[in-house]
């Protein structure tokens, strides 16, 4: 059954006047609606002071749901589950999910970092950091290796196409990470740990306040100095060095609730991320690196106007500044993206409904001379979740206009039904779009002893797809299980040509299997996903690169008394990369014990890649070795 609650956080940036006039409107109807009955919003959901939240996803409807009643698959990491993971980053601890694949070209922080499901692109995954989206205007892609796992309060994954939710970039699925919640009781947690290849973590998280003021502070830093990122029995003449990673971020939370019936906040988050790394064509004595600074400001309004209709305003600037140091110079690319959003959502007996209007801008800075640097999105989207009986039925619809290129509507269905009271068989059906990047589009091209040669195409098109999936799911006390058959049907699909030109290609087919198991018993805990899928050139029949067919991860817990323990099992087969080549399959396990010596303190060992596996993440590169990680958490009970 729907839990009816609305999503509102956002960003503050400099307003237009339309902005004023909106926010003015608006601002009225709160006033006239505020002795109605108060009830959180998604956004505010993440800050609810409720043991039972991690059962609740938001990123699969736009609204409030139970996870076992989320129609497209949907996976939640809580905070507990990260505290006791065998992995100490995001990237790592995204590669134990069900139907996730990560392409990490070296170290930890290593960019691009990309996030693929369901046999598409990382430029397919929308990355979203409390409800705003990290695409780079560039690379269009999100610098989520750049948060720590101490700021992350939650991540929630959507795997399948949700563009008629969330527009362009979402046919592969949405991760969205929400940073830390607040709360009126004074919590403090320091943790401190340290290991081998030059491993130093340490973060320190605060919170407190009073029925009407929460806050919430944290700082982290964290570095590594493990492996050289590219291998040089491939690439011998890349820098052999080891390459170092360190980030520095901090992040925090205000809101205030005047009554029951309003809240109003303010989030931040900053991260400061620094890392090297090899390229064969450079000088091997060179200090490569690039730098990454994130910042992402967050203004919220979640207010009940009646006993029925909720809206939601957020506002947020959301800045990507990444440099580059080569050999021949410093490359910048800044892009800064403000977005105002403001859904509505409508409860009755016969469903709940969602109306949603968003205007995006991004701006584009850099060194590199673009042919356009900006783009300015308008959206407005529709939704209904019905949950009566035995039926469920989830229907969305959303139409963007995207500057310089063609309007684009999307839309889906998505229907469930209760076979029995375990079992439930559900199937979908949407269609998506993924816009061109700037470097895809606009990239300048360059003289070569006389002639001019491109390296973008201007006359590229959106991609398109049409996405079905069919399974069912079991749910029992102990036991959940849940099988889906999925495939996506790309046109114009982005590809290089010979030439390493973008262009269309015509059709592309990504189809496939997944299973997804959870158990949970007597303090044991079991967590296993597995797919099998084929991602090709529908044309051609050829293989795309960078698409194993079958990978998939086993996890495996046991809790009792002060002791806690986690095993996890990551495998994946081979697949084609790179300039013909096909990177072998592996399977890498990984290790955490944890001991409570104290109420407030925590003791815990991990160790990555127990067996010491040598293999290539992607053609070229090497993957972290045999690590050790001691750590010490600190958790006073004021």
């Amino acid at each position: 059954m729907t839990v009816f609650k609305t999503d509102a956080r956002l960003v503050c940036p400099k307003f237009t006047r339309a902005y004023v006039r909106i926010q003015m409107v608006w601002g009225g109807c709160v006033m006239l609606g505020a002795s109605a009955a108060y009830a959180q919003t998604p956004a505010a959901k993440n800050q609810a002071d409720d043991k039972a939240l991690p059962e609740v996803v938001i990123t699969a409807a736009r609204s409030e749901q139970m996870v076992a009643d989320a129609l497209p698959s949907t996976t939640v990491i809580s905070r507990a589950d990260i505290e006791n993971a065998s992995v100490s980053d995001v990237s790592s601890l995204l590669r134990m999910q069900t139907g996730v694949v990560i392409r990490q070209s070296g170290v930890q922080g290593s960019r691009p970092t990309g996030v693929t499901m369901r046999g598409a692109e990382p430029r397919h995954t929308l990355i979203l950091l409390d409800g705003v989206p990290m695409s780079s205007l560039s690379a269009g892609t999100g610098a989520l290796e750049q948060i720590p796992l101490s700021v992350i309060e939650r991540i929630e994954i959507v795997r399948g196409n949700v563009s008629a939710l969330y527009g362009s970039q979402a046919t592969g699925g949405v991760v969205q990470v929400f940073t830390r919640k607040m709360s009126a009781e004074q919590n403090l947690t320091v943790r401190v740990a340290a290991g081998s290849h030059g491993q130093r973590q340490a973060s320190a998280q605060v919170s407190g306040g009073t029925d009407k003021v929460q806050a919430t502070f944290g700082i982290a830093h964290e570095e590594e100095n493990a492996i050289s990122a590219m291998n040089q029995t491939v690439r011998p003449f890349a820098n052999a060095d080891k390459d170092k990673y360190k980030n520095d971020s901090a992040n925090g939370a205000v809101r205030y609730r005047p009554n029951d019936n309003n809240e109003f906040g303010l989030r931040f988050f900053e991260s400061r991320g620094k890392g090297d790394y090899d390229n064969q064509y450079d000088d091997p004595d060179a200090n490569l690196h690039n730098t990454v600074r994130l910042q992402n400001i967050s203004l919220y309004s979640n207010n009940r106007i009646t006993d029925y209709w909720k809206s939601s305003l957020r506002l947020s600037q959301y800045t990507d500044k990444a440099n580059n140091y080569a050999y021949y110079g410093n490359d910048e690319n800044k892009t800064r993206t403000r977005e105002m959003v403001w859904q509505n959502d409508i409860h009755s007996e016969m469903g709940d409904y969602i109306i949603g209007f968003s205007h995006n801008q991004q701006k584009l800075s850099s060194t590199t001379a673009y042919d356009n640097t900006s783009r300015k999105t308008d959206s407005m989207w529709l939704g209904y979740v019905l949950d009566k009986n035995r039926h469920h039925l989830q229907l969305n619809a959303r139409t963007d206009k995207m500057s310089g290129l063609a309007r684009e509507n999307t839309g889906s269905i998505n229907y469930g039904f209760d076979v029995s009271e375990r079992w439930r068989v559900f199937g979908g059906y949407s269609n998506g779009f993924s816009a061109p990047t700037f470097d895809e589009l606009y990239y300048p091209g360059y003289y070569a002893f006389g002639t001019y040669y491109p390296s973008s195409n201007p006359n590229l098109k959106s991609e398109h797809a049409v996405y079905t999936q069919i399974g069912a799911q079991y749910v029992g006390e102990h036991l959940t299980s849940r099988i889906t058959a999925f495939e996506t049907r790309y046109r114009d699909k982005i590809a290089l040509d010979s030439n390493y030109i973008p262009y269309n290609l015509n059709r592309a087919t990504a189809k496939g299997i997944e299973w997804h198991g959870t158990y949970n018993q007597n303090g044991w805990t079991a967590d296993i996903g597995l797919t099998y899928q084929n991602v090709e050139n529908t044309d051609t029949g050829e293989r795309l690169l960078r698409q194993p067919r079958v990978f998939g991860s086993i996890g495996v817990g046991k809790t009792w008394g002060k002791w806690s323990a986690q095993l996890n099992w990551q495998l994946q087969g081979h697949m084609k990369d790179v300039e013909g080549s096909t990177v072998a399959g592996y399977g890498v396990l990984n290790a955490a014990a944890y001991y409570n010596l104290t109420k407030t303190l925590k003791f815990g060992l991990s160790v990555g890649n127990v067996f010491n596996r040598t293999y290539q993440p992607l053609y070229g590169y090497n993957a972290m070795p045999r690590n050790v990680l001691l750590s010490l958490q600190y958790q006073p009970k004021w």
